[in-house]
């Protein structure tokens, strides 16, 4: 928590000397750890207008300022000044710029459509929660507005159309609940709310009354207007009236196309992106770039650009740790593998523990309904959707072919796309190529221990070997060898397709269940992120 500067005291010889390596450190902090550096240093100084030691100390003196984006203080410290907050301010109430910039813009035009005009300081911006829950007449006795001021005629100037809500009033009333009857006879004539819609209002988005009337009535002519929304779509997504309206002027004109489409086309389809910066939004859209990601796949998925750049950024870092999640980078769906990360590293983790080796992508960034059901029904086994991907990526053109002829295998989709990515890159560092793959294609089935294990018979040419399969093995290529090493793998189990199994039993498509009991906290807690406790044994 910040703490207030102190006044300014010139220090002595002794006492710079002691608070050197102090102030130095700090300097090292902005320079290096927040990227503060002395071209910051000095726009800051020119925006506060205060001497550079004395924003030195300040800093010192609230190092959790140095945690905050450097641009968007800037822009915060920009607009205080802009709304004639003095130097002496800023620097003696730092905690108001923890505050988000719309949130300080909201708070100082609500003040103003309040009448506060003298009373605008610093500290009334800060302690806005606590004024506007305070009558009109304790805002009158500490002359923050003047004392002939009638309130009624003062909020219903603020509107462009006739607003003359009807309640009974006087200096008593405390000022909010004026203004949430000004905002509901407003929106009732702007937009027909009725009382279920106004219920509504209140009910899932009671922020609004921390909206200015003069904010909320740009957002909906904008989105009325320009966006082209409908009554009943602004009524269907109420909270687009907490929208920026900066933002919905400027996203057009930064982002005009999203993948190919046009942003307003965009905004009808999904209109929450509508509350994203658009500066967030143009970032994550040269991160999918550069994943090569399809443009169908992106508007199937606009989901994701409700996510910040760093979270994206962040997420993608911990898929590539993840075995499981790696070989799916490259899947045209891992956008749903982002943005249902943790749920994924959660269910991927559940499964394991229950000895599914097949989770799909599908299964693991699905709802909680499709979630549960797969694991009630207990079938290990792959989707063909992802073999097919991982397929495709191996062998390019040749994909298509690869995908058919595997799938002749009875037990093709009980084996994890993993264990094939793993299979294809140990073979190729046995010098063994994708030809050689590709014409023992249902190799990449079994598992990698009892191919290695044939691949080393095989080398040591045992002449007892040799008879029993009737060849010379010296004279067998890298694609014979496949070939036999799979002959082998298979007669241990009478070619029936079994081999594919780790364990070596038998397993028929009809026994490879897990049955397991879901547990209750998969049913509640678990949908909403949690983790279920691990079971424990009783003594």
């Amino acid at each position: 928590m910040c703490t207030k500067a102190v006044k300014e005291i010139v220090p002595s010889p002794d006492a710079a000397r002691l608070y050197a390596p102090y102030i130095g450190k700090i300097i090292g902090t902005i320079s290096y750890s927040c990227k503060w550096n002395t071209e910051r240093m000095e726009s800051l100084l020119v925006l506060i207008g205060a001497e550079y030691r004395v924003v030195q100390k300040w800093l010192l003196n609230n190092p959790a300022l140095l945690e905050l984006d450097q641009e968007e203080t800037v822009k915060k410290i920009s607009y205080l000044k802009y709304v004639h907050v003095t130097p002496d301010e800023i620097l003696e109430q730092p905690h108001v710029l923890f505050n988000h910039l719309v949130t300080l813009e909201n708070r100082t035009t609500i003040l103003r459509e309040c009448g506060l005009v003298e009373g605008l300081t610093l500290n009334a911006i800060g302690n806005y929660l606590k004024l506007i829950r305070k009558s009109i007449l304790l805002m009158k006795r500490n002359y923050l507005i003047p004392k002939d001021l009638n309130m009624y005629e003062q909020l219903k100037r603020q509107f462009e159309c006739t607003v003359e809500p009807k309640l009974n009033w006087d200096d008593r009333t405390r000022l909010q609940d004026m203004r949430i009857a000004f905002f509901n006879e407003f929106l009732t004539k702007r937009l027909d709310f009725g009382p279920p819609e106004i219920e509504k209002l209140w009910k899932s988005y009671s922020k609004i009354k921390h909206k200015s009337f003069g904010h909320t009535q740009r957002v909906i002519d904008i989105l009325q207007y320009d966006y082209k929304f409908s009554r009943d779509k602004l009524v269907a997504n109420m909270y687009l009236l907490h929208a920026d309206p900066e933002n919905l002027l400027r996203f057009p004109v930064e982002v005009p196309t999203i993948s190919g489409m046009e942003l307003k086309e965009i905004v009808t389809r999904y209109p929450k992106i509508t509350m994203v910066n658009h500066s967030s939004v143009k970032r994550v859209i040269e991160i999918l770039k550069q994943l090569d990601i399809p443009d169908g796949e992106v508007l199937k998925c606009l989901a994701i650009f409700t996510l910040s750049p760093r979270t994206i950024e962040h997420r993608l870092e911990r898929l590539t740790r993840v075995k499981e999640f790696e070989v799916l980078m490259k899947h045209p769906r891992v956008l749903r593998l982002i943005q249902y990360h943790t749920k994924a590293a959660i269910r991927l983790e559940y499964l394991q523990q229950l000895k599914v080796r097949c989770a799909s992508l599908d299964v693991l960034s699905s709802n909680s309904q499709n979630f549960e059901r797969y694991v009630r029904e207990g079938c290990d086994r792959t989707k063909g959707k992802d073999t097919a991907h991982v397929l495709k990526h191996i062998f390019k053109e040749r994909g298509e072919a690869a995908v058919q002829m595997i799938k002749r295998h009875p037990n093709w989709f009980h084996v994890p796309i993993l264990q094939m990515q793993e299979t294809v890159e140990k073979l190729l560092k046995k010098k063994f190529t994708l030809d050689d793959i590709f014409n023992n294609i249902h190799i990449l089935l079994y598992p990698l221990h009892r191919i290695e294990e044939k691949l080393t018979l095989l080398q040591i040419a045992d002449p007892k070997l040799q008879d029993e399969l009737g060849v010379e093995l010296y004279r067998a290529n890298k694609t014979q060898l496949l070939a036999l090493a799979l002959y082998l793998v298979e007669l241990d189990f009478h070619f029936t397709g079994d081999g594919v199994w780790p364990e070596q039993v038998q397993q028929s498509d009809a026994s490879s269940t897990i049955n397991v009991e879901l547990p209750s906290s998969l049913r509640s807690e678990y949908k909403f992120g949690k983790k279920p406790p691990t079971a424990t044994g009783t003594t």
